[in-house]
């Protein structure tokens, strides 16, 4: 989806999932019902006036930081306990390109039981996920979550 304002926009139901956004696409996905924002960039990557605006648009933050290549299982504890804790309403499962949001978006799926493991690491990729040490690390963690 090409909206202005924000990098590779996805949407799968309540849950959107994107690289960067900007002033234009926080209200974007304001008017879209967004109410909760998981950024998964780390800190360095992140502008604090970026933060500030979406807070001031009235929607809530969570930070997780990840690397683009790996996820731990503290940082797979950490999502998937915030989106636990975000109930109907959408979401935004954000990065700086949709690699660690896809990949997420996937774990999330595979984790909730919503799909197989396979089936969550292909959602993964057509959300944005692309590095493939990522998929590792999320494909691992799901089949220790099996057993």
């Amino acid at each position: 989806m090409d909206v202005p304002g924000i990098v590779n926009l996805k949407t799968a139901g309540d849950i959107l999932i994107s690289g960067a956004a900007d002033e234009r696409g926080i209200e974007y996905i304001r008017s879209e019902g967004v109410s909760d924002i998981i950024d998964l960039r780390r800190s360095e990557e992140i502008d604090p006036q970026y933060v500030a605006a979406v807070k001031s648009a009235g929607m809530n933050y969570h930070h997780i930081p990840m690397m683009s290549n790996a996820m731990t299982d503290e940082q797979a504890k950490q999502f998937l306990e915030a989106m636990e804790g975000i109930q109907n309403t959408r979401v935004l499962l954000q990065c700086a390109s949709a690699n660690r949001s896809g990949g997420m978006f996937g774990l999330y799926l595979g984790a909730t039981g919503k799909c197989s493991t396979e089936e969550a690491l292909a959602q993964a990729q057509a959300a944005g996920m692309r590095h493939p040490g990522l998929a590792q690390s999320i494909q691992t963690y799901l089949q220790k979550q099996d057993k």
